[in-house]
Formats: C-alpha cells, structure tokens, sequence
C-alpha cells in the first residue's frame, strides 16, 4: 500500500478518535448497544459519503486551495462568512468540553490518590495554564508532546480493551434503551466523534490532489474509528450492566462516571490505571490538537490588530472563553460536545453538499435522480441533529450531564 495513503488514513482516523470517544459510553448507557451501533453506522456513512463528495469538488482545481478559497469561490462571501463562524465556534465548542473533561479526570484521580478534593475551577485554571502553555510554545512542540501522548493512547486502549472483554456478557449487549428520548439525545456526541472534514483541503494537498488515492484514504481512515468504536462500546457496555451504568453516570458527571463504573465491576487496579491513562492521553491529544488550531486561527484573524504578535493575547483569547464556560459548567464535557455538533453539521454535511452541488453547475453537469435523493437525506439529517440540539438545550430532551 502507498505509504503516503497509509499516513493519510491514520491522520483522519487520528482526527475523528479522540476525547469525543470518551462520552460515547456515558450517552450511550441508556440506549444500548444495538441502538447505538445502527446509529455509529448510519453517522458513518453520511460523513464518509460527505467527504467524498468534497474530495470531488477539488477534481478541477489546485491541490492547494483552502477550504476557504473553495467557499468563497462557490458559495460567495456570506458562505465564507458562516463556514468561518462555524470552524470557529467548532474549535471553542471542542476546547470547552476538553478542559471540562481534563478536569473531571484529574480531579478524580487527585482526589484518589491524595485524598485532596481541589475545586474543579481550580483544577481547570491549573489544566489550562500547563496543557495550554505546550501550545504556546508552538507547533513543533505540540507536535513532539502529541506523537508520545498518541502512542501512549492506543497502547493503553488496546489494554483496556482486551482486559474488559474477559467481563463482557451477552446479555448486557441486548439491552434496549432505558427511555426512548434518549435516543435522539445520543446522536449530536456520535456525530461529533466521527467528524474529520476538517482535514479534508490538507489530505488533498498531501496526496496532490490525486482522487483515486484520497476517496480510498477516506473510506479506509473512516473506517477505523468506526471499528475502533465498535470495540470500545462492547468493552465498556458489555462489561457492565446497563442500568449499574446508567445510575454510576448519572450520579457522577462526565469521563469519571465511566472510571467509578468499570472500578465497580473489575475492582482490579490492573484495568483501572490503564484505563486512567489512556483517558487522560485521549482528552489531552484532541485538547492540544484543536487548542493548536484554534490558537494559530485567531493569530491568523488578528493579522491586522495592535495585538496581531502579542502571543500573550492571543493565548487569553483562546483558552479565558473555554475556562468560563468551565467556570459555570464544570460538568460540561456533553454539553459542550453537543454543541460542537451545530458546527460539524454545517461544515461536514452542509457545506460539502452545497459546494458539489456548485461545482456540478459550474462543470455543466447534471445531478443524477440518486444524488439528489442522498442530498436530501443529508440535509434532513443535518436538521434533525440541529432541532435535537436545540430541544436538549431547551430541556425538552433529555442529556447525561
């Protein structure tokens, strides 16, 4: 296999398997493990087909453009406009839930060990100004501390993982959500944990633009979370019973609901450290990675401002907005991946479509019966899963945090 569409497919799959994987036991309690895995499936199928569609629309054009210059040539300044604001957004949504989770673990295990129970915004002022100062530093940095952490994480996930599944049980697996509401309120996390689009314009650059070999590195490297998630979810909702969990989650916020619930069942330090380490690797690889992002996006707003080489600036821009929410939220990690989920629907289901549709005009080309049906699929979801955010914000549906 070409080594360039082997180090393509790890970097989509690295971009979609991180914190948000983390929530996927918590809001999945109350569905069960079928419900769960006919939705992962479904998610799966639209992204993929959604990023194939935007690999397409680079056919005619330089492997260099950005994902703003294919906005702004197609859908004009108001499309480049609100892709901005959503990229922005997404970015705080996910730095948001990162240091909420950060903390939720680390207060966890601080209280463990030590015995000492700090308050979480305590926790989440100390969080911010380590993990946020290694971004600080630079890309090459981040680069160096991700690489180590990375591999730390799925070594300590295959671990977990294989030690789980001498605890899994059939009869855990069949069972059916506990409320059906819980359904919908389960589908903005897994559309999350799946979104990768962000990579799209750098993997068409990487591998120069050559279709062929990028609709293969996105089928195979969306293929991977989904069976990295189908292991996880059997791992952790097989091992313990659905309602055990359900109550652990609901009684203790966020990622640390998921560690009291496997310590329950195992009662064995040997799951219960991996499982500490390989939580805390995923939370901090997604934080530096999208920290980094979105640290050097406002760098890039602020070219024009006093304060454009002012780094210290442009770090309290970045990290004093997510430890607000923190402040005010400090069992957030949902709250905040949900909303993360408003922005991955337009820049992953919405925008891609609209661009193809574009491009197909511009080509003179037509839209097949099929296409267009897919289309609508596509835009119905992506509504569905905005009017389920809304309905769980307004309190109308139900969510775990």
């Amino acid at each position: 296999m070409n080594s360039k569409l082997i180090g393509s497919t790890l970097i989509i799959a690295g971009t979609a398997i991180g914190g948000g994987m983390l929530a996927m036991p918590i809001i999945s309690s109350g569905v069960g493990f079928s419900g769960i895995t006919l939705i992962m499936f479904f998610i799966w199928f639209a992204m993929c087909y959604t990023a194939i569609l935007l690999v397409d629309t680079y056919r005619d054009h330089s492997h260099e453009d950005g994902l703003n210059t294919m906005v702004f040539r197609y859908l004009g300044k108001a499309g480049q406009y609100i892709t901005g604001f959503s990229m922005l957004t997404l970015m705080y949504a996910l730095v948001c839930a990162y240091i909420a989770g950060g903390t939720d673990i680390l207060r966890l295990n601080i209280s463990n060990w030590f015995g000492v129970n700090l308050s979480p915004q305590v926790i989440a002022i100390g969080f911010t100004i380590v993990f946020g100062g290694i971004v600080g530093l630079g890309a090459r940095v981040v680069d160096i501390a991700t690489k180590w952490i990375f591999m730390i994480k799925l070594i300590f996930l295959l671990v977990v993982i294989l030690f789980m599944f001498g605890f899994v049980k059939i009869e855990n697996l069949m069972s059916l959500p506990i409320e059906r509401a819980l359904v919908f309120s389960s589908i903005p996390i897994i559309f999350t944990s799946f979104g990768f689009h962000i990579v799209v314009p750098s993997m068409v650059n990487y591998l120069n633009g050559d279709t062929k070999l990028l609709k293969k590195a996105f089928i195979y490297g969306s293929i991977l979370p989904l069976i990295v998630y189908l292991f996880w979810q059997i791992s952790i909702l097989g091992s313990v019973d659905q309602q055990t969990l359900y109550s652990v989650i609901n009684e203790s916020k966020g990622p640390s609901g998921v560690l009291r619930a496997v310590k329950n069942v195992t009662t064995s330090k040997w799951v219960n450290i991996p499982l500490n380490i390989f939580f805390a690797a995923a939370i901090l690889t997604s934080f530096l990675g999208v920290a980094l992002a979105l640290f050097d996006y406002i760098k890039d707003l602020s070219k024009k401002q006093v304060f454009a080489n002012n780094s210290l600036v442009i770090y309290l821009i970045t990290f004093v907005p997510p430890l607000l929410f923190v402040f005010y939220y400090p069992d957030g990690f949902i709250i905040a991946l949900g909303y993360a989920a408003i922005s991955v629907v337009i820049t992953s289901l919405f925008i891609p479509v609209l661009l193809y549709i574009q491009v197909k005009r511009h080509r003179k080309e037509k839209i097949t019966l099929l296409q267009k049906v897919a289309f609508s699929f596509i835009f119905l979801f992506g509504a569905g899963i905005l009017v389920i955010q809304i309905l769980m914000t307004m309190g109308i549906l139900p969510i775990l945090d």
